[in-house]
C-alpha cells in the first residue's frame, strides 16, 4: 500500500495532467504547497518504484500502475464528500479538506460499501465525475456497472 504521500502526489498529478500533457515540478510545488525540492525527491522515488514516467526538464506522467491508484484515491475521496454531504451532514466549506484526510486511511472494503449505500453516485458534491469501479473485486453489487 503506497504511503499517504505517494497517494497525494498520485492524485496532483493526475489533477495536472488531465489539464496538461505533463505535470511539471512547480504545478506539483503550488498544488501541494511543499518545496520544489521536495517535489523532486518524491518525483525520483516514484520513478523508482515504476508508478510516474520522468521526462527531466519537462515533467512527469502516470504509469498504467500509477494511474491505477490515482483513479482509487480520487473514487475514495469523491464517495467520501458525498457521504460526508449527504449522510453527515457536514459544513460544505469543510467537506473536501475532510475527505483529503479520510481517503488514505478508509479501505477499499469500507468504499465499496458507502458506494452502495450511496447509491453508486456519479458526481461528487462539486459536480466532478466519480470514477466506477475497476474490477468486479473492488465493488461488488455496484449499481453503476
Amino acid at each position: 500500500m503506497p504511503t499517504q504521500d505517494v497517494e497525494e502526489y498520485l492524485e496532483a498529478i493526475l489533477d495536472i495532467v488531465n489539464e496538461k500533457d505533463l505535470a511539471k515540478t512547480n504545478d506539483l510545488s503550488q498544488l501541494l504547497k511543499v518545496s520544489p525540492s521536495s517535489v523532486t525527491e518524491v518525483i525520483q522515488r516514484l520513478s523508482k518504484n515504476e508508478l510516474i514516467i520522468y521526462e527531466p526538464y519537462k515533467g512527469v506522467k502516470l504509469t498504467d500502475k500509477g494511474l491505477m491508484i490515482a483513479i482509487k484515491i480520487k473514487r475514495k475521496h469523491r464517495i467520501i464528500e458525498v457521504f460526508l454531504k449527504d449522510y453527515l451532514n457536514i459544513n460544505p466549506d469543510i467537506i473536501h479538506d475532510e475527505a483529503c484526510k479520510m481517503e488514505h486511511c478508509v479501505s477499499d472494503e469500507i468504499t465499496d460499501a458507502l458506494c452502495r449505500l450511496l447509491g453508486g453516485p456519479e458526481r461528487c458534491p462539486c459536480g466532478k465525475e466519480i470514477p466506477k469501479c475497476s474490477s468486479e473485486k473492488e465493488c461488488k453489487d455496484c449499481v453503476r456497472r
